[in-house]
């Protein structure tokens, strides 16, 4: 319960502070943001359901000429029927623009899930067209106490309405080979609005998935909250490399 307490009042002061900081970013864009999570999870066995609070941010730091550095990590709290854990995950990501319409780099990243810690690695990229995003990546990763190999690979559009209005969908395969080999899919689909003449801006998510091999899961989640982000528009942020993957949205199997 401490670490609980801990790590929100951490990240709730971080999010109340963030007015404050974008005064003075440097160059810098992102943001940080808090939100409810519900998930509702069946299988064979029978389902359970659950609401888990999820607090984030994301900065991307130009370097010297095209180069880019993204740090970005969220916390999940809950204490429900499916989970009563705090999950913290983190990612580090090196990209590069290629002219104006291509970004491309790799990343590292850490989660402690499950008190499980599960490193991965990847590469992606991005293709800007006009109000239109494209995004992909591929990851390898490995979760130390189950002593398991993960694979994943993801894809996502964004279609910007105007430079702070987005909607976006997506979709990921996931694979996990231990003892018992597993194949997830799972696909998403959610938006962000940005009030005129603020930093404030609300969002939603929806995200599906199942799997035949792990005893026939099938899983819906809504995702809705709040975000503060600095140093320019949603677009803005996008193109910058602020909203590049987070270590929780690489495999499909912590769903929560």
């Amino acid at each position: 319960m401490n670490t609980k307490l801990f790590a929100t009042a951490a990240l709730i002061a971080a999010a109340v502070s963030a007015p404050a900081f974008a005064q003075s970013t440097n160059g810098n864009i992102g943001s940080v943001g808090a939100a409810v999570n519900y998930t509702d999870l069946n299988t064979r066995f029978g389902g359970n359901d659950g609401t888990s609070a999820v607090l984030d941010g994301s900065v991307a730091i130009p370097l010297s000429g095209a180069w880019t550095v993204t740090a970005n990590g969220d916390v999940s709290i809950s204490d429900n029927d499916l989970s009563d854990e705090t999950v913290a995950s983190g990612a580090v990501h090196l990209t590069t623009k290629l002219g104006d319409t291509v970004r491309v780099g790799g990343f590292t990243a850490l989660s402690r899930p499950s008190n499980d810690t599960l490193w991965a690695v990847g590469a992606e990229a991005q293709k800007y067209l006009n109000n239109v995003t494209l995004t992909g990546l591929v990851a390898y990763g490995q979760s130390n106490d189950l002593d398991a190999d993960l694979y994943a690979v993801r894809g996502e559009a964004r279609y910007f309405v105007s430079d702070n209005f987005r909607l976006n969908a997506g979709a990921g395969w996931s694979r996990i080979d231990t003892n018992v080999n597993a194949d997830l899919w799972d696909v998403n689909a959610g938006g962000e609005y940005k009030f005129a003449n603020t930093g404030w801006s609300t969002f939603a998510k929806y995200t599906h998935a199942e799997s035949k091999d792990l005893a026939k899961l099938n899983s819906d989640a809504v995702k809705v909250g709040f975000r503060y982000t600095f140093g320019g528009s949603l677009k803005d942020r996008d193109r910058a490399g602020a909203d590049l993957a987070t270590a929780s949205d690489l495999f499909g199997f912590g769903v929560r």
